[in-house]
């Protein structure tokens, strides 16, 4: 994403996710899980690469993590309590996504810290 934060992918998919956690008996649940599973991932995939680059639009970073260490935290465990053999696997994608994602916001610094 040359060094910026996908904020329409995230947005999107958490509007996505948030719809699907409210309707996780439509027939089409299934594709809605994978397609909500690919972009998280791809989102992820797309921050890692972002962090090693040299010229980083830390400022979104900053907020989207900060966010993240309440936000990520709540959609883990909400996933993990979600019984639906047909989306298991989309769930334990979203899961590993969050989880992932969660750990870097714990280690990423406060804006703060970075002043100094």
């Amino acid at each position: 994403m040359n060094g910026e934060l996908d904020l329409e992918l995230y947005t999107i998919s958490l509007i996505a996710l948030n719809n699907a956690l409210e309707n996780l008996e439509t027939p089409e649940i299934k594709t809605t899980f994978e397609e909500i599973s690919g972009n998280f991932k791809e989102l992820y995939e797309d921050i890692i690469t972002d962090l090693n680059r040299e010229e980083i639009q830390f400022n979104e970073y900053y907020l989207f993590f900060e966010n993240g260490k309440n936000t990520f935290p709540q959609y883990i465990e909400t996933l993990k309590q979600i019984k639906n053999d047909e989306i298991k696997g989309s769930l334990d994608s979203l899961i590993n996504v969050f989880e992932n994602l969660n750990k870097i916001a714990s280690a990423f610094p406060v804006q703060q810290e970075m002043i100094k």
